[in-house]
């Protein structure tokens, strides 16, 4: 039980400090080749196609076509339209699929496509300087109208929740998983190639706050913990472990329960303190009757954005769920993603698996498939050879039989 002492949180202050990101007048764009590559240029002059996107990939429109933005490389297009296919060329010469440019190669043809407002170098400096970046509005439209089609919120408030795993209902499920800038951000960020998704992807809705339940305390996310049940030591050290990308499927505004943080708290190697009401505590039966809310005052931040928006931070940011007091539903996608050395939270194995024969599948292109199965097929490389890891039904019958009749399963 909670001491009798611990300190009341001010139920009646919720006054943080706002940030708002506004929507960008203009985006970027991608050229894309069938199977999902970016077209891209490191220096200007030559062309090829990645499976990434960084600097080399992000194009802008131009007179006649496209312009490569860090570099200056200009390209003549047929179109410029978003969502269409085109035909490109360099210096007159056709850009055949594979990037490369000549009078007898066959064009492309090149998706155009949706892109960010900055450059990702951009968002890295703001990331390495401040611990989260907001990528507003990376999201296309259609993949946010899909996101709120499986959330059943905004336009679809009415509409009856699948039971189905939301990444086999809609490809936007898995657009939104492997959106490219977020993925290079955290690559960068933690410095590794290998990553993977800590649990399957879902879209929550936030419902009005009834001024009774219980509510989310203040926390570190996975694979830390910190607040919920510590698994990483405290300290940890300089080695980056989890990243959290927070998904705006709705607005995300003060008022209809926007994630409160601490921003900046990353970089103090601490959990957040328990005075501001921690979420081993206040999940507690009785404690907010008790207790009050946990702290929302001036020392704590609120980031407000429009729909498709991504919010990307380091996991070890203290922060809590916000407290929608309207009474329309707010959607968002919660992912952590984390090194592929750690062990995730929850098995994606099922879902994936789901995914794999659902219509979704069938509409997304192949660097997006090869995407998905990287970040939720969790893998053990030895002398052995290669295999998937997934649930043991007997032996997690087991276990649970073992921890149902102990104290403790340690």
């Amino acid at each position: 039980m909670l001491a009798s002492s611990e300190p009341k949180a001010n139920a009646d202050e919720y006054n943080p400090r706002v940030t708002t990101i506004t929507r960008p007048q203009h985006h970027f764009r991608y050229l894309t080749d069938a199977s999902g590559d970016w077209l891209a240029t490191s220096d200007g002059k030559t062309l090829g196609v990645q499976g990434h996107v960084d600097d080399a990939a992000i194009w802008d429109i131009s007179d006649d076509g496209f312009n490569h933005v860090a570099t200056g490389l200009r390209l003549q297009s047929d179109t410029t339209a978003l969502n269409c296919a085109t035909r490109l060329r360099l210096n007159g010469s056709n850009v055949a699929a594979d990037g490369s440019a000549g009078d007898d190669a066959p064009p492309g043809p090149f998706h155009i496509g949706h892109g960010p407002e900055k450059l990702p170098s951009e968002y890295l400096e703001t990331l390495h300087k401040e611990g989260w970046v907001a990528l507003a509005c990376v999201l296309p439209p259609s993949v946010v109208d899909g996101l709120q089609r499986v959330g059943c919120v905004d336009a679809y408030a009415e509409r009856e929740p699948v039971r189905q795993a939301p990444l086999a209902q809609d490809p936007a499920v898995a657009k939104v998983s492997v959106e490219p800038v977020s993925l290079w951000l955290t690559r960068e960020y933690m410095h590794t190639r290998d990553i993977r998704l800590g649990h399957s992807p879902g879209v929550s809705a936030l419902i009005r706050d009834d001024g009774k339940r219980e509510v989310q305390g203040w926390h570190n996310d996975f694979p830390y913990l910190w607040g919920t049940g510590d698994r990483i030591p405290v300290p940890s050290g300089d080695l980056v472990l989890g990243m959290q990308r927070n998904v705006c499927v709705s607005d995300f505004t003060k008022e209809n329960g926007a994630t409160l943080f601490k921003l900046g708290s990353h970089t103090s190697n601490k959990p957040p303190p328990k005075e501001w009401g921690i979420s081993t505590h206040t999940y507690r039966r009785g404690h907010r009757a008790e207790f009050g809310l946990p702290y929302a005052g001036p020392d704590a931040d609120v980031i407000e954005a429009p729909a498709g928006t991504i919010v990307l931070y380091d996991a070890r940011t203290w922060h809590r769920a916000g407290m929608n007091q309207t009474d329309k539903k707010r959607g968002a996608i919660i992912q952590a993603l984390i090194p592929g050395f750690i062990v995730p939270f929850m098995d994606t194995s099922g879902t994936y698996k789901a995914f794999l024969v659902s219509d979704a599948y069938q509409e997304v292109t192949a660097r997006e498939r090869k995407e998905v199965e990287k970040l939720m097929v969790h893998k053990i490389v030895g002398p052995g050879g290669l295999f998937a890891i997934g649930i043991d039904r007997e032996l997690t019958e087991r276990v649970r039989q073992q921890a149902a009749s102990a104290r403790s399963v340690y």
